[in-house]
C-alpha cells in the first residue's frame, strides 16, 4: 500500500492526460497475463517491491543511524536516543508531508488536477477548519512514530547490552536473512489483520466487556478515534489512540522470539509506520489505490484486512468498491 515510482509517474501521466496512466513501468502487459501468472507476480514478487520505500527507510537507518548510535546503545543515553528519535521524526515529516502536499495540498497542481476525479469521496477532509482533522491526525500520527522510536530504543538497548541476541552481519545467513526479511510482507497483513479485526467489536458495539467482548470496549476506549477519519487522507493510517499504537506495533517485536538481524526489525517498523499512508489517502489508482480500505472507514463492519491475505473473503466480511457519488458523500458528511 506505500507510495511508489509507480504512483507518482501514474499521477503525472494521469495530470498531464496520457491514457496510460497505469500501465506498469517494466512488466506493461501485467493486464493481459491469466489470473494465475498474475497472482503469482503479485506475490512473489510485487507485494514485496510494493514496500520500496518503507524498505529503503529501514535501510538508510541501518547504513547511517545504526553506525552512529548502536555502539553507545548499551547505555541509555540522550545522545543517542534524541538521534535515533530525529531521524523517525524526519522520515514521519518529510514522506507524509510529501503525499500530502501531492494529493491535497493547494499549492499542488496535481492536487488541483484530474487527480480530484480519482478521490473515492469528493469532499477534501482537511477543509472543515471547525473539525480540525488535520490537527487531530497529524499530532496522533506523530504519536505513534514518537513511541515507534522507542520501541526501536528498547531494541537497540537489549542487542547492544547482551540482553537479546541477535546477528550482524547479515550474510552470514544467506537464506536464512533473505526468508525473513521477505517474509516480513506476509507477518504484517497477517498481524495487521487480527489486531485490527481485534479492536472491532466481536459480537456488537452496544457491549463491552459485560458481555465478554473486549473488541466493542476496545473500539469504544481506543479504536473509536482511528474511525473519526469517516473519509480518511495521508494522515489518517496511524492516526490511532497509543494503546492502538501499542498493539499495532507488535509487529516488530518477533526478534524477542528468535535472533534475527536488526534490519528485519527495522523493516517490520518501517513498514507500519509508513505503509499505511497509500491505503488511508482516499485516492484510486494512480494515488494510494486502496479503495477496500475506504469501505472499512465508510461502513465499519467490513474490510478489515488487505487482500494479500484474504481473510475478508474466507471470513464474509470483503465488500467491493462501487463508486457512487452521492452515496459516499452522505454517509461519510
Amino acid at each position: 500500500m506505500t507510495f511508489g515510482i509507480r504512483n507518482l509517474v501514474g499521477i503525472h501521466r494521469l495530470h498531464t492526460g496520457q491514457e496510460n496512466y497505469s500501465t506498469p513501468l517494466i512488466f506493461k502487459t501485467y493486464s493481459q497475463w491469466s489470473y494465475w501468472q498474475r497472482k503469482a507476480f503479485d506475490y512473489l514478487i510485487w507485494c514485496h517491491v510494493a514496500h520500496a520505500l518503507d524498505f529503503s527507510a529501514a535501510l538508510l537507518c541501518w547504513l547511517w543511524i545504526f553506525p552512529i548510535t548502536f555502539p553507545q546503545a548499551h547505555e541509555w543515553h540522550i545522545k543517542w536516543v534524541s538521534q535515533v528519535f530525529l531521524y523517525n521524526l524526519a522520515c514521519e515529516f518529510i514522506i507524509y508531508s510529501f503525499w500530502h502536499w501531492l494529493t491535497y495540498g493547494r499549492t499542488s497542481p496535481y492536487a488541483q488536477g484530474p487527480l480530484k476525479e480519482k478521490k473515492f469521496n469528493s469532499t477534501n477532509p482537511y477543509d472543515d477548519k471547525k473539525q480540525d482533522h488535520l490537527l487531530r491526525e497529524v499530532t496522533f500520527t506523530t504519536l505513534g512514530w514518537l513511541q515507534s522510536a522507542f520501541v526501536q530504543c528498547v531494541f537497540m538497548w537489549l542487542w547492544a547490552s547482551g540482553r537479546l541476541p541477535y546477528y550482524y552481519d547479515f550474510w552470514s545467513r544467506p537464506f536464512f536473512s533473505i526468508f525473513i526479511l521477505l517474509a516480513v510482507t506476509f507477518w504484517r497483513e497477517f498481524h495487521f489483520y487480527w489486531i485490527h479485526r481485534f479492536m472491532h467489536p466481536w459480537w456488537s458495539v452496544k457491549n463491552g466487556l459485560s458481555q465478554g467482548d473486549i473488541g466493542a470496549f476496545l473500539y469504544r476506549h481506543c479504536h473509536s478515534l482511528h474511525h473519526k477519519s469517516r473519509n480518511p487522507g495521508p494522515w489518517s493510517g496511524l492516526s490511532m489512540h497509543p494503546v492502538e499504537h501499542f498493539f499495532y506495533y507488535t509487529c516488530a517485536y518477533f526478534p524477542l522470539l528468535f535472533a534475527c538481524h536488526p534490519l528485519h526489525f527495522l523493516y517490520a517498523k518501517f513498514h507500519a509506520d509508513i505503509a499505511p499512508i497509500g491505503g488511508h489517502d482516499g485516492f484510486d489508482d494512480p494515488a494510494g489505490g486502496g479503495d477496500f480500505h475506504y469501505l472499512h472507514h465508510a461502513f465499519f463492519e467490513c474490510n478489515y484486512g488487505v487482500p494479500l491475505i484474504d481473510f475478508d473473503r474466507l471470513f464474509g466480511t470483503w465488500k467491493d468498491y462501487v463508486r457512487k457519488p452521492s452515496v459516499d458523500a452522505k454517509r461519510e458528511d
